[in-house]
């Protein structure tokens, strides 16, 4: 899944024809032109980036069109700071960040606001906490028999701890290899609680992180490639944008379910003539990056 999310009208046409040598032209409906906001802002000491683009057609093979003019600000409502986004390329929106310094802060609220032609579109999040990231061990598939050779395969195994109360927290993890990010429809890898949901009246401080989510989507490395791994802290409604989204995605097969519109916490102004779909999510991160041998 790219980190771009295209909200597409998925539209399905069953057609049967007996002994019919006419030729049907059908004229699909595109629908309405949309702005899609993809905007999740970290704390990590690097180029915060937040994307506007246009949808496109559904059978268009071209890259979805950016929109340029728009004026992008986020705003922390906890101490009053704001922070202007330029516009770069592609459609991204980008905020220089130093390496003495983050615009993320953890149980700071902040408002993104993004104006478009006179509309404000406008969306807010709380950042939360990320957990503690321990080690990543490697382990060989070799069944043990001598030294680890370059052409060895290696698993990369996840050791992290969440905090133990009753306040469940999201986390997206994210899995590179030689910096570059897994990204397809099968990656996205969550969890709440480091587990597979909430964990209430824990008896230890905190609450090991457990598979699947430690395995990492079971992705193989070679000796002296890299592993990184980055556990990003989501809001529930986000976490739950994912769930939907992933269902979505594999949507499909004998006991397919009717396509849905996948939810956005964008909010447009009533008179806008082009409505904005996307996600606004603040991420505190845990990363570790190790040399696979």
């Amino acid at each position: 899944m790219k980190k771009t999310f295209k909200f597409l009208l998925i539209i399905s046409y069953l057609m049967v024809h007996m002994a019919c040598e006419d030729v049907v032209q059908i004229k699909l409906d595109e629908g309405s032109k949309l702005f899609v906001i993809d905007a999740f802002v970290n704390d990590l000491r690097e180029n915060q980036k937040i994307r506007v683009i246009t949808n496109d057609s559904y059978f268009s093979n071209r890259e979805a069109p950016p929109v340029t003019n728009a004026l992008v600000t986020l705003t922390d409502l906890t101490n009053g700071s704001q922070y202007n986004f330029s516009y770069q390329s592609n459609g991204y929106y980008v905020y220089p960040v130093t390496p003495a310094d983050t615009i993320a802060k953890v149980n700071h609220n902040y408002r993104l606001n993004v104006i478009i032609d006179g509309y404000t579109y406008t969306s807010v999040s709380m950042q939360k906490r990320t957990a503690i990231l321990d080690t990543i061990l490697t382990s060989t598939e070799d069944g043990g028999f001598g030294p680890p050779s370059r052409d060895s395969s290696f698993t990369c195994l996840l050791f992290a701890r969440d905090k133990a109360d009753n306040n469940p927290d999201y986390y997206w993890i994210k899995t590179f290899r030689n910096d570059t990010l897994f990204s397809g429809s099968g990656d996205i890898n969550l969890c709440i609680d480091g587990t597979g949901g909430p964990v209430s009246d824990a008896p230890q401080d905190t609450i090991l992180f457990t598979p699947p989510a430690t395995f990492l989507g079971f992705k193989k490395y070679k000796k002296f490639s890299t592993c990184k791994v980055q556990i990003h802290s989501l809001s529930r409604e986000n976490y739950f944008f994912f769930i939907q989204a992933q269902a979505q995605i594999n949507n499909g097969g004998l006991f397919a379910t009717t396509p849905e519109n996948v939810k956005t916490n964008i909010v447009s102004p009533a008179d806008a003539k082009t409505k904005a779909i996307g996600r606004f999510n603040m991420a505190s991160v845990a990363e570790q990056k190790i040399t696979v041998k």
